[in-house]
């Protein structure tokens, strides 16, 4: 398939940790759902939120060969300044640093 390089910051969240981690807590719980609707305790380290012009399922290739899923959104995830849009990943242990910016394949669904 079509793909691009696209050089980008990385962040990263954890939504079980709450606070701006979660958009919907119950009890000591995050029960929100990613933007997709899919359930973020399903695809922890495989979902990333995506700047809003990249449609849901996007499929992003890390330089170390992880992939993620563009599932959701962020009032944070936007492009930078510099042009550079910011990634922001669902895991639990990050594969690169915080604000770090790596060049990521990008392949959008058909």
């Amino acid at each position: 398939g079509s793909y691009e390089l696209v050089e980008a910051h990385i962040s990263h969240y954890r939504p079980e940790l709450l606070g701006v981690n979660c958009f919907l807590v119950s009890g000591n719980e995050c029960v929100s759902r990613m933007s997709s609707g899919e359930r973020w305790q399903d695809w922890i380290g495989r979902a990333a939120a995506c700047v809003p012009s990249w449609p849901f399922w996007t499929k992003l290739t890390l330089p170390g060969g992880e992939v993620f899923y563009c599932l959701d959104r962020g009032g944070a995830i936007k492009v930078a300044p510099d042009g550079r849009p910011w990634i922001d990943l669902l895991v639990k242990v990050a594969p690169v640093n915080f604000g770090d910016v790596v060049t990521v394949k990008v392949e959008f669904p058909k």
